[in-house]
């Protein structure tokens, strides 16, 4: 076995990949919470895939396939850091953290993503303002299932 500092690094990871492969199922999950179709007739949930293009934009661009699609830690901190910018870090904390999942207000959310909404409406093709009441139902639970411990994902570099 390797010293404490390899294992760790391994440990990272893995922790790292595992949170980062869990987009699909905690976007599908959210979606399940409030009975919502997870499958439209384009193969995808206008949701889901407005939830993807958003922490996962260079995934989506590409084409790859939900399944293929994780989390991009630069996309969920530039999430994070609009909303704490905007005045709701205390709201994005809490979904991040241990406990409840204060509410967000759709209006909060366009105040947040300013046009990134109009272009995540565009891609989507969800009205901007159904987009934004969405984005406030289903953010909320994602981003808590995404970020267990209460932790950001985190891409480790090779040693």
């Amino acid at each position: 076995m390797g010293n404490s500092a390899e294992v760790l690094v391994l440990s990272d990871r893995y922790t790292a990949s595992l949170v980062m492969s869990l987009l699909n199922e905690a976007i599908n999950a959210a979606l399940r919470q409030r009975d919502v179709p997870q499958v439209g007739t384009a193969g995808s949930s206008s949701v889901a895939d407005a939830l993807r293009s958003l922490l996962a934009p260079k995934a989506a661009q590409a084409g790859l396939a939900p399944n293929d699609t994780h989390v991009e830690p630069d996309a969920l901190q530039e999430l994070v850091s609009r909303l704490e910018h905007a005045g709701y870090g205390e709201i994005i904390g809490s979904w991040i953290g241990d406990g409840g999942n204060k509410p967000i207000e759709p209006q909060q959310i366009a105040a947040a993503l300013g046009p990134l909404a109009n272009d995540l409406s565009r891609n989507s093709g969800l009205p901007r303002k159904r987009l934004v009441q969405e984005l406030a139902r289903f953010l909320p639970t994602v981003i808590d299932r995404i970020t267990p411990h209460g932790k950001l994902p985190h891409t480790v570099a090779a040693p």
